[in-house]
């Protein structure tokens, strides 16, 4: 596998102010999408030491809303130890900024019944 290099695009003043301006609403937005599209996620679910903005049990699968906030250093680097332990659990995340779920939700299913569809192909026939 290839790894793939994101390249990271700086958001106009215009959508950070939005985005901090409007990151509760942004959750609930979601959490009722995800409701009305018949998910189940709880809800600022904790895991051991660390939380997660939204987690399926049923499909491992955990949604963090990464805000304004994710594009510091400091904030990403914190990040890391979380990765590798939920890693270990087998649980996958998917992240989204609030942007994008402000502005295409679509793709936030998308990519929702993407890592659903691997999950159910990638069984082993023994």
């Amino acid at each position: 596998m290839i790894p793939q290099i994101l390249l990271h695009r700086p958001e106009s003043e215009k959508t950070i102010r939005y985005s901090l301006n409007n990151s509760i609403p942004v959750k609930e937005e979601l959490h009722r999408r995800l409701t009305q599209k018949g998910y189940y996620f709880l809800q600022d679910h904790r895991i051991n030491n660390y939380t997660f903005d939204f987690y399926c049990s049923t499909f491992k699968i955990a949604i963090e809303i990464d805000g304004y906030a994710h594009e510091f250093s400091d904030v990403y680097n914190l990040d890391a130890p979380k990765k590798l332990h939920i890693h270990s659990l087998g649980i996958t995340v998917l992240r989204f900024t609030d942007h994008q779920i402000l502005v295409d939700i679509e793709e936030v299913f998308r990519a929702l019944k993407h890592l659903i569809n691997q999950q159910n192909t990638s069984s082993y026939v023994v």
